[in-house]
């Protein structure tokens, strides 16, 4: 697996073998600096064709980004003037583009052109009250949204990924993952884990989380299992590790937000 990332400017990385090989060595990895613009990236996605798709974390900006050498294709925003919010993931999901905030609010449009102003549909999840939401990924098989979890708001023991069903009836939208924190904070040697961002794998089979905190990229099932620890991420490479993909080919991309 290959991994990109972006970081206080920030950075692209990408890991080729990771998931195959066990910890990269440098050769295993590229990293790009990325223009000041993109200092606040807070989530990627990947498009039906493979393009890579960042959002920026207070606006709602969207950005394209080349990631074979880091270059920025274009920008599109939400808006006139442009949304404002705290906005910690972006997915693509049957052709639609969906944005999360972190209290659970979701906004989803259509792809827009380079410096064009699309207009968007504003959902409420009602789950703004359960979690402080840091991730977002889309499957395409089952139609539906994950959104992780960064801090739990109820006293519940355990990492939370709630399922969004994009379509359907509303008392069938949402259901919840609950997975096991003590299997993974034994397994990194960490009293508490921070999901940052999430994935999903190429087969569709497993998901992908990184923690910014704790700086670990660890691989689940789909029904919240652990398999195992993918990579130990290097504080002087990864700033602050927020967004997350696999491509089809399985190069493994992070994205750190600019640090001070």
């Amino acid at each position: 697996m290959t991994v990109f990332r972006i970081a206080a400017f920030a950075l692209l990385g990408l890991f080729a073998t990771a998931c195959q090989s066990g910890q990269p060595d440098d050769s295993d990895f590229v990293q790009w600096r990325l223009p000041d613009r993109l200092r606040e990236i807070s989530g990627l996605a990947l498009t039906d064709d493979e393009r890579l798709l960042a959002i920026s974390d207070e606006e709602a900006i969207v950005y394209e980004i080349d990631y074979q050498d880091g270059g920025l294709v274009k920008a599109f925003a939400l808006g006139n003037p442009t949304v404002r919010g705290d906005f910690e993931g972006i997915a693509v999901l049957d052709g639609m583009i969906w944005i999360l905030t972190s209290n659970g609010r979701l906004y989803t449009f259509r792809e827009g052109a380079d410096g064009e102003r699309v207009d968007y549909t504003r959902i409420k999840t009602d789950l703004g009250d359960e979690c402080e939401f840091e991730g977002l990924a889309a499957e395409s098989s089952s139609g539906k949204l994950l959104l992780i979890c960064k801090e739990s708001k109820k006293k519940k023991k355990g990492l939370r990924i709630f399922e969004w069903l994009a379509a359907g009836d509303k008392d069938q939208k949402v259901t919840e993952i609950e997975l096991d924190e003590d299997a993974l904070e034994e397994s990194i040697d960490k009293k508490k884990v921070n999901p940052s961002g999430i994935a999903i794998s190429p087969s569709g089979e497993n998901l992908v989380v990184v923690a910014a905190r704790q700086r670990v990229v660890f691989e689940l099932t789909r029904g919240g299992e652990l398999i195992d620890v993918i990579l130990y991420l290097d504080a002087g490479r990864h700033v602050q590790p927020e967004g997350i993909v696999v491509t089809e080919d399985g190069r493994l991309i992070i994205a750190d937000e600019a640090g001070n």
